[in-house]
């Protein structure tokens, strides 16, 4: 029988982990690569500020407890009716909040909005799922405190972010929090993302990969869990927003976690909506949504 000339790429890729997990050498130094690729830094030049979208702004510079010297913006309106504070998700940078700063600023919210550790412009050497990058919401939540004593303040984060802001409890002193596309465990989220962004084969890597991560974020997975995390914000109004199409944080995480969070949590399901464009698609129901909540935490 005559072969193929050229084989398709992702057949001999495929082919070729399957060989290579049949050693345990194999094994171990696939399920070091995907470990090594999950937790790599995410360190870029941003392509877009907010003056890209005609808004004035002061960059920060700030370090965390753990020394760790993280780059963002300060975006103020004239008359400030308080401040909303702004946390990434996973792989993206500040970027990923401008339409919200935009519309944020309009309804007259300070935001500030900062890149993680190992991701954008900050410095940092692993990314941690949202569990040290805990400490990059603490020292956000510290510099508020610090310029602005008197004023309310709310967090937003997406995905990591929103881990991030649960992780770090309720010493940040929010007065509210939005946690969108919050996911409830760390293992269960790497496993919804195999046969999606990675081979279905992967799943055969899964004990080394959670092996492996733990020892290079030196924390263990069993702790990286937000539907644990989110009961110590049980005290304060929490929003939570997820993608009615989201297929690595579905709605059925979001109302574990928001049930979680005890009777102040709310929920609210994006029609249409994936991981990361609840805001592109939710539009004016998820700009109404949302600043019906500030307004309500923030001024009621």
């Amino acid at each position: 029988m005559a072969f193929p000339a050229r084989l398709p790429a992702v057949w001999l890729a495929n082919t070729a982990a399957r060989v290579a997990l049949a050693s345990g050498v194999g094994y171990v130094a696939a399920a070091y690569t995907v470990s090594r690729f999950l937790t790599r830094p995410r360190r870029r030049k941003l392509r877009s500020t907010p003056r890209t979208v005609d808004l004035a702004f002061e960059p920060l510079q700030l370090l965390t407890d753990d020394r760790i010297r993280l780059a963002g913006w300060l975006v103020e309106p004239p008359a400030p009716r308080g401040t909303v504070a702004l946390f990434h998700g996973m792989r993206h940078t500040r970027e990923q909040m401008l339409g919200r700063i935009t519309f944020l600023h309009a309804a007259g919210y300070r935001c500030v909005a900062i890149d993680h550790r190992a991701h954008g412009a900050s410095r940092g050497k692993r990314v941690s799922f949202g569990w040290y990058e805990a400490r990059d919401v603490t020292a956000v939540a510290d510099l508020i405190r610090r310029r602005w004593p008197h004023e309310p303040r709310v967090a937003l984060g997406i995905s990591m972010g929103a881990a991030a802001i649960a992780f770090a409890g309720p010493s940040c002193g929010w007065r509210g929090v939005v946690l969108e596309g919050i996911y409830a465990d760390v293992g269960q989220a790497f496993r919804r993302r195999i046969g999606r962004y990675y081979p279905r084969w992967f799943s055969r890597l899964y004990p080394g990969v959670m092996w492996i991560t733990q020892r290079r974020v030196k924390v263990s997975v069993a702790q990286i869990r937000p539907v644990d995390a989110v009961t110590a914000l049980a005290d304060g109004p929490t929003l939570f927003v997820t993608g009615e199409d989201d297929f690595l944080a579905p709605p059925e995480d979001a109302r574990r976690v928001a049930a979680a969070a005890g009777a102040r949590a709310e929920l609210f399901v994006v029609p249409g909506a994936g991981h990361n464009n609840v805001a592109e698609v939710g539009g004016p129901a998820y700009r109404e949504r949302l600043l019906g909540f500030l307004e309500k935490v923030l001024h009621q």
